[in-house]
């Protein structure tokens, strides 16, 4: 479900697809989402406003909707360039394998990846953290599925509580652009894998450290 929308969907294609998001997306990241203006959106996207109110109700319920589509088209993404092999590897190895696939989207998708180091740009602004209270990693189950399957395999350190695991790893995702430099976009891909290497050394049993 879209935040504040009504017929708008997660198969929305960010190249191709709707001229509000697409102009949103260029207003977005041109002008940043303070000083950004929905009358300018509306002008380049053909719009009016009783038509935009009908379906947002603000702003920041569009800049929303675009992270929602965002998300939901990187995990059908990733749903089908991950293989089932790739998940019978140690956790920290799937984690390493899923990164690389997500920079390989933002490839493939420009637009997206505009939108998203637009969006770091964001951050100790109020829309960045009221978007991380709505999305971010501690309670994700994809991944708390990933940490309990590992913790099962014994892949983790044994003086560490699962409950801790979970939400450390979570907390830390939620926060990683605010740890690492995520917006040099030659940099990205090393301070990521530098991420998981700090995680593999912190929390794994000393087998898989080596």
């Amino acid at each position: 479900m879209l935040s504040n929308t009504v017929n708008l969907t997660p198969n929305w294609d960010f190249e191709h697809g709707d001229k509000l998001f697409t102009a949103a997306i260029d207003e977005f990241v041109t002008a940043g989402y303070k000083a950004a203006s929905i009358n300018t959106i509306l002008k380049n996207a053909g719009m009016s406003k009783g038509q935009f109110y009908y379906h947002f109700k603000s702003k920041e319920g569009l800049y929303l909707a675009l992270i929602d589509v965002l998300i939901a088209q990187k995990q059908a993404f990733m749903a089908k360039v991950m293989r089932p092999e790739d998940f019978q590897q140690d956790i920290f190895t799937i984690l390493r394998t899923q990164i690389q696939h997500g920079l390989a989207f933002g490839r493939v998708h420009p637009a997206i990846n505009r939108f998203s180091a637009s969006f770091l740009r964001e951050q100790g602004q109020p829309i960045y953290k009221r978007a991380l209270s709505i999305h971010n990693f501690e309670g994700n189950g994809g991944l708390n599925q990933l940490i309990e399957m590992a913790y099962q395999r014994g892949e983790f350190r044994t003086d560490l509580p699962l409950p801790f695991i979970k939400k450390a790893i979570g907390f830390l995702f939620t926060h990683v652009a605010e740890m690492t430099d995520l917006q040099e976009s030659d940099q990205i891909e090393q301070n990521l894998l530098h991420f998981i290497h700090f995680l593999q050394y912190g929390l794994a049993r000393p087998t898989l450290q080596e």
